[in-house]
Parts: structure tokens; C-alpha cells; sequence
């Protein structure tokens, strides 16, 4: 038992054991509180969104965020483009933000996309660069979204 503790012990120290890891998950579930719409004379849409809620993670960490974007629909209310940025502040403060899209030829009310954590503070700084896939689906005017990270 002492060799396997001293080696485990050898292999921290000398590896620089990573503390944080390589994938999370987390969830959001929000309400959409703003909506601005141009509908155009063809049937298409171009919406400006805000919804905000609170996330929580696999990693212990649980918070608010906030997110802002753009949307493109077709006359077939089927998405052309979007992009977006969320702000997610956990319970010590920490801050990270993630940007990205919808894939295109998503619906309305249920899609895929992917996001990318580009800013991070505190304890999220060693996320940076983590890319994200996430499924949302809307119920109403609530939001939910789990999301997968990794490097």
C-alpha cells in the first residue's frame, strides 16, 4: 500500500496533475423576456432575442445567465442563421462568456447548435476554448438546454 500511495504521490507531483476537466455538462432552463420581430412581405423573420435563467453543472458550480442574439428564418420558419452570446455568472461570481449558432435548417421551437466559452474569469479562465454542443427546446416562452463542453 505504501508503494502504490508513493507512486500515485510521484505521479501528481511530477505530471502536473490536471485539476479540472477535460468535459462538463451543464444545463440551462430560462424565459425568454424579450423578442423583437421584422417579418418580412416573403413569410421570413428576423428576430432579436434575450432570455435569461439560471445553469447549473457536473462540475459543482450552478449560476445566472443571460443571453442575447440574432435570428434569420425562413418563409418556411426554418433558420437560416443566428448567432449569439450568453454571459453565465456562477455562485462565487466567476464569469464566463460562450458565442455561437444554431445549425441552419433548424425549427423554430427545438434545435442544435454549438457555442465556444471565448472569455472566462476566475475559476472558468481554464475553460477558454472549450467547444459546446447544446439541444434547446422551448416550451412556451421557457427555455431548456443541456449542453456538453470539451477541449
Amino acid at each position: 500500500m505504501k508503494i502504490f500511495l508513493y507512486l500515485l504521490t510521484s505521479v501528481i507531483l511530477f505530471t502536473g496533475f490536471n485539476l479540472y476537466a477535460e468535459e462538463f455538462k451543464f444545463k440551462v432552463v430560462g424565459k425568454q423576456s424579450e423578442d423583437n420581430i421584422i417579418k418580412f412581405p416573403d413569410g421570413g423573420r428576423f428576430v432579436s432575442f434575450h432570455h435569461t435563467g439560471g445553469f447549473e453543472t457536473n462540475i459543482g458550480k450552478y449560476g445566472e445567465y443571460q443571453c442575447r442574439g440574432n435570428i434569420l428564418y425562413n418563409n418556411e420558419s426554418k433558420l437560416e442563421n443566428m448567432f449569439f452570446a450568453c454571459e453565465f455568472i456562477d455562485q462565487i461570481g466567476d464569469i464566463f462568456i460562450s458565442m455561437g449558432k444554431r445549425f441552419k435548417g433548424s425549427d423554430e421551437d427545438r434545435a442544435v447548435g454549438r457555442q465556444t466559452i471565448i472569455q472566462g474569469k476566475g475559476f472558468w479562465k481554464r475553460y477558454i476554448g472549450y467547444n459546446c454542443s447544446y439541444a434547446i427546446e422551448y416550451v412556451g416562452k421557457t427555455i431548456f438546454a443541456p449542453t456538453k463542453c470539451k477541449v
